[in-house]
């Protein structure tokens, strides 16, 4: 009998959960953030050996606020990065700087980082 149950309440829940999505205070959000692979990280110094047309410049940012959210880090703002770049058509971007400094009480962790966004053409390398 309590086997019975036990199904009928999994069943319940998996039905229950089918039309959920998930939302972070981040941007993007998760399932954006997976498209994202197809945007690769390069230096001036390698962007310049292809074929590639600048596309503008994207920036991110995060403030923490709260001791409960994780501090801001450069690999947490490169997805953000890399998100804007591909919103521009770019698959590829340059990490220009990332400068970190407390804005004000509000806001004791800070980080921002400012990027350039590629279009690598790899059919005339």
């Amino acid at each position: 009998m309590y086997k019975v149950y036990g199904i009928i309440l999994t069943l319940s829940v998996l039905t229950g959960c089918s039309g959920v999505r998930v939302n972070s205070v981040f941007s993007p959000n998760p399932e954006d953030a997976l498209k994202t692979y197809k945007v690769e990280e390069y230096s001036l110094a390698e962007i310049s050996r292809y074929s590639a047309q600048s596309l503008g410049k994207v920036e991110a940012s995060f403030c923490r606020t709260r001791p409960d959210q994780p501090r801001p880090t450069e690999s947490l703002l490169l997805g953000n990065l890399k998100y804007k770049a591909q919103k521009l058509g770019a698959n590829g971007i340059v990490v220009m700087e990332c400068v970190d400094y407390k804005i004000n009480n509000d806001c004791p962790d800070f980080l921002s980082c400012r990027a350039l966004a590629y279009s690598v053409d790899f059919d005339h390398i």
